[in-house]
């Protein structure tokens, strides 16, 4: 198991991510001096945001469908990973792009991207 988002598993075999990239905002005031540098003052908490983003060749049609369905709910949701760390997150969205259709109309090859915000520390 590479992580879990509330009961959905993206595993090496199954639905994998190729990319995960974690983004951390540090929010400050800026206060101008006359004849001098500008001052700083921290103004709360940081935010963190995640991006998920994958491929999957010659998978199920559907491997997306149930992720679809929790984030359409559009509530906090658990994300685990296998080290034992674990967030509260909302999907902000889901961005899917399919391509190397067949004469049937399946596709073999889905790229996604999932923009996560993490609203909850690690647990």
């Amino acid at each position: 198991m590479l992580a879990m988002i509330d009961d959905y598993e993206f595993d090496v075999s199954k639905t994998s991510y190729d990319e995960f990239e974690s983004r951390i905002t540090y929010f400050f005031a800026t206060h101008q001096n006359l004849g001098g540098f500008d001052t700083y003052q921290n103004t709360g908490r940081h935010e963190e945001q995640i991006l998920l983003k994958g491929t999957l060749i010659c998978k199920s049609q559907k491997q997306l469908n149930a992720f679809e369905k929790m984030a359409a709910r559009k509530r906090a949701v658990t994300m685990a990973f296998s080290n034992g760390k674990a967030f509260e997150i909302l999907i902000f969205s889901l961005n899917k792009k399919r391509n190397n259709f067949l004469n049937t109309g399946e596709f073999l090859k889905q790229e996604y991207q999932i923009d996560l915000q993490v609203i909850g520390g690690s647990k």
